[in-house]
């Protein structure tokens, strides 16, 4: 195949970025309110409870604005090459077939669905990983990749590290 572009999902996008503004939006007014509370009452249980949910609030809009940062970009793959695409930027970086050391198929559950992943992984370590619902045309990048002689290291189970990391088989 000559040339292949990946469809990203921008609804998803979207709903990343609603979700960070609403929590980073909701731990500014949690902070606000911690602020007032400790000035009016001291230091209480629910000074306690607020610094709790404020911290989670904080997190989940980390979270949230990590995944739109490393999770927003289109691939183009052309005669074995790929450039990755960023979508908030523009920047086209290129990934020589000779850069690549293979790819593999995963699932990870949830408990509503099951989600499939290809994870690229690169010479130097890196990662990166096609999440399912990103791409419109998802079940074409698996068969574009063998076509363009991208080596299958195999599937690999979703086996967590920690809360937002996985581990990653074939490092």
């Amino acid at each position: 195949m000559d040339f292949f572009k990946t469809r990203f999902n921008y609804i998803i996008l979207i709903l990343r970025f609603i979700f960070s503004i609403f929590f980073a939006g909701l731990s500014f007014i949690m902070i606000y309110i911690l602020i007032e509370n400790l000035k009016s009452k001291g230091f209480s249980t629910e000074v306690i409870f607020a610094i709790i949910f404020s911290m989670i609030m904080i997190y989940l809009a980390y979270h949230f604005i990590v995944l739109i940062i490393k999770q927003s970009n289109n691939f183009i793959i052309d005669e074995g090459n790929i450039f990755i695409v960023s979508i908030l930027s523009g920047k086209k970086e290129l990934l020589k077939k000779t850069d690549i050391k293979g790819f593999s198929t995963s699932e990870y559950p949830l408990k509503i669905w099951t989600f499939k992943s290809i994870i690229l992984y690169l010479k130097n370590g890196g990662k990166l990983e096609l999440p399912q619902f990103l791409y419109f045309n998802f079940s074409k990048i698996e068969t574009i990749f063998i076509e363009n002689s991208i080596n299958k290291l195999g599937h690999e189970k979703h086996k967590w590290k920690s809360i937002t990391s996985r581990h990653y088989e074939f490092e």
